[in-house]
């Protein structure tokens, strides 16, 4: 038999026992549990038996095919460096075992044998080789990764630890409980509230600082938003230790737990209180000019019936009893003609405390409604309602608010002289509840338009201006919107819009 042929024989005898001799190497000392892969060793000894019979390009391209394979499968985090030249060691073992065996029962020439071992000897180096490099350049790639990440991750922590100095330093901080206990609070806090910082840590951050001047609603509205989850933002006065107060624009932060469930808040402050005060002082300072425009239309406005009164009186004594009971009816209207001026003036002056809660807008425009109801039958004024749904709730006062449509409805009816329509509808748009109260009166011009919510300005024969001015105070006060689209001879629409309550909000 000829060299070719034992090469044949041989490479066919490894194809047909790839998995025996598998079975042998296992019984060896592999170097790594990752290498207890069957299928891929006994590829391995096919690999080598059909190399034994191609090209030498051929082969070694069946080699790096095997190289391939093999890396794929295990992990190369697991694996040593030296370990495929140690696993090569165990592949030649098995092969010269089996070649022993091979030698008992076939005639080979020992030349043709040493032939046979050196070409599979190479082909093991080549593998191995293949192997080592592959796993030393994925090393390498992946530790330049991980020093990569490593950097990433100093340069994050540096810029974390520079944002947490510029919160502490440039902000009023703290962090609470989900139960609102104080459990960390930075020296600008202790600073504002003059507490030190054994004293606020363990405390309740409401109980501590709650001013009074915010209503349960306020600070339910806050804990609804955070226990969903949400940022919450807004002003808050509080007060410090030594009683005085101070402003803080407020960003609440919640921080939730895997589960979603939130189980403390960080709060950004800014010192806000000089700003606050300025704000007062600007206010108070419109308040005067407007005092003295008011005062100076008040005078007008009671001069006209005083002057009535005064020639009524001086002249009563000439007139017969009977048109003394007439003249006198005459006065006692400009008298409460004047208490009526006086009185809505003082409501715009000097209001009384007023408590917000829950208003169904529905209840309070029926209730206007049924007020005007008889005032609107006399005149033969139809009021259509749309309201859907019949349950929307905004944060208010009940009466302010019920004020407010009455002043608007009574100026639709009185917009009409005699048999008309006033259309009212409720809806609700983008978290805004919009009224709509429209007439096919007399209607208004743009000028008209403008000049409407100022003192004393009216478009009434008998009116005084005061009703709307104080209805559009009211709705300010409540954050809400009034505008007018008028037009002479066609009618006019009222449309006023405040925020939606939203009942029960988690």
């Amino acid at each position: 038999m000829n060299t070719e042929n034992h090469f044949l024989l041989f490479g066919q005898k490894l194809k047909d026992n790839s998995e025996l001799l598998t079975e042998k190497l296992f019984q060896k000392d592999i170097p790594d549990p990752s290498y207890q892969y069957s299928d891929i060793h006994s590829t391995f000894f096919s690999c080598l038996g059909n190399s034994l019979n191609d090209d030498e390009h051929a082969a070694f391209e069946r080699i790096v095919q095997w190289s391939q394979l093999f890396f794929k499968r295990v992990d190369q985090f697991d694996i040593q460096i030296h370990a495929p030249f140690f696993l090569g060691n165990q592949y030649r073992s098995v092969i010269l075992d089996y070649i022993e065996e091979y030698l008992l029962q076939t005639n080979i020439h020992s030349i043709i044998l040493v032939q046979i071992i050196k070409k599979i000897d190479s082909f093991i180096n080549y593998g191995a080789s293949l192997f080592s490099n592959n796993r030393k350049q994925m090393y390498e790639q992946d530790m330049n990764k991980f020093n990569q990440a490593m950097m990433d991750k100093k340069i994050t922590i540096a810029e974390l630890k520079a944002l947490k100095k510029a919160l502490k330093e440039a902000t009023i901080l703290t962090v609470t409980d989900k139960d609102d206990i104080i459990t960390y609070a930075n020296t600008k806090f202790c600073n504002i509230t003059k507490y030190s910082l054994d004293e606020l840590i363990g405390k309740n951050h409401n109980h501590l600082l709650n001013s009074g001047y915010h209503d349960d609603n306020f600070f339910k509205n806050i804990v609804d938003h955070i226990k969903s989850g949400k940022m919450w933002k807004g002003e808050i006065r509080n007060k410090a230790k030594d009683g005085s107060f101070y402003w803080v624009d407020s960003t609440i932060v919640p921080i939730v737990d895997r589960m979603g469930k939130t189980y403390q808040h960080i709060a950004i402050q800014h010192d806000i209180t000089d700003q606050k005060e300025t704000e007062e002082m600007l206010l108070k300072t419109e308040k005067l000019s407007m005092v003295g425009e008011l005062a100076a239309g008040i005078a007008h406005e009671i001069r006209n019936p005083l002057t009535t009164i005064r020639g009524f009186v001086q002249i009563l004594d000439h007139f017969s009893e009977d048109k003394k009971y007439l003249y006198s009816k005459t006065i006692l209207s400009e008298i409460d003609r004047i208490n009526l001026i006086v009185s809505e003036f003082m409501v715009f002056a000097k209001p009384h405390a007023v408590y917000f809660n829950e208003c169904n807008v529905i209840d309070i425009l029926n209730n206007a409604l049924h007020l005007l109801g008889a005032e609107a039958s006399l005149k033969n004024i139809e009021i259509s309602m749309n309201f859907h749904p019949t349950n929307i709730y905004i944060y208010g006062e009940k009466n302010q608010l019920t004020q407010v449509f009455l002043n608007i409805i009574k100026n639709s009816i009185e917009a009409i002289p005699y048999g008309g329509l006033i259309t009212i509808s409720v809806t609700i748009k983008n978290n805004q509840v919009l009224t709509s109260i429209k007439d096919n009166g007399i209607g208004m011009t743009e000028e008209q338009v403008n000049k409407i919510g100022q003192p004393f300005y009216t478009t009434k024969d008998d009116g005084n201006g005061l009703g709307l001015m104080v209805s559009y105070k009211i709705i300010e006060k409540h954050k809400g919107r009034i505008t007018i689209d008028s037009e002479p001879n066609k009618g006019t629409e009222f449309l006023i819009s405040f925020p939606l309550f939203i009942k029960n909000r988690t």
